[in-house]
């Protein structure tokens, strides 16, 4: 019988910068409204300072939370955290590591503007599987590079997974790109391409509709790749628009998907 999840992948922005009208004291309770509203079983947040995980702990008293590694270069510094709903997944394994030529330690390399990092967990989809493995990570908003080698380093970690993954994340380039060959190349499937969904943005600086890039900013990706015995099947995947303009709940849009895991590959 299949599993079936919904996932979200959410850059929140950060709670200390200085964003005016959408600073984070204004939009947070939007921002956590947009949340319970799609109401996802397993969510990677990008970008989470310490303020924004303590407004969620109190106002998203659902989810588990697996905070994983800092990365930026400067204090408050972010984390990839993975939430889950512990009557859907129970947590069996977890870790992290940064995206550089010493992943091991806070650290960062290939011209990389700023320390990033991946945090991963195994979860058994409650009560009696399959297993999953997430990873959640933030790609280099100014070097091609570092994308391009964090993301052969994230490829290579999982490239002896035998369970069925899903990558989540800020990725901070376009489908098409050199960085998102090597995740195709890699056997990982686009959930919002599986769906038929047309090009679209997901970053918006705070503008919505009115944000114009000249070219496709779907730069937040839900990714899945087969494993064990199990195989993802996409049912739907829709970037989520919700806003109150001038306020928004964030800088990119959240992207939800309804996934279903099918025994039998």
């Amino acid at each position: 019988m299949a599993a079936r999840l919904r996932v979200m992948t959410f850059n929140v922005r950060g709670a200390y910068h200085p964003d005016g009208r959408n600073a984070w004291r204004r939009r947070r309770s939007l921002n956590a409204r947009v949340v319970r509203g799609a109401a996802p079983d397993l969510i990677g947040f990008q970008e989470l300072q310490r303020a924004n995980l303590r407004f969620y702990e109190r106002e998203l008293p659902r989810y588990r939370r697996l905070p994983g590694p800092e990365y930026e270069n400067r204090r408050p510094r972010a984390r990839n955290a993975i939430f889950w709903d512990p009557d859907r997944l129970e947590l069996l394994e977890s870790g992290g590591f940064w995206l550089s030529e010493t992943p091991e330690r806070f650290s960062r390399s290939w011209g990389s503007r700023q320390v990033r990092s991946a945090n991963w967990a195994v979860f058994r989809v409650l009560p009696s599987g399959p297993d999953l493995l997430h990873l959640n990570t933030h790609l280099d908003h100014v070097s091609a590079e570092a994308r391009r080698r964090g993301s052969r380093l994230i490829a290579g970690r999982l490239e002896g997974v035998r369970l069925p993954v899903l990558l989540t994340g800020d990725f901070n380039c376009n489908p098409g790109s050199r960085t998102y060959e090597v995740f195709a190349s890699a056997g990982f499937a686009d959930a919002h391409r599986r769906a038929g969904n047309p090009p679209e943005n997901t970053f918006h600086r705070f503008m919505g509709e009115g944000y114009r890039s000249g070219k496709e900013g779907r730069i937040d990706w839900i990714l899945v790749r087969d494993g064990g015995r199990a195989r993802w099947e996409v049912l739907s995947c829709r970037v989520v628009r919700d806003c109150e303009p001038p306020l928004y709940p964030s800088d990119h849009y959240p992207v939800v998907a309804d996934l279903a895991l099918v025994p039998g590959v």
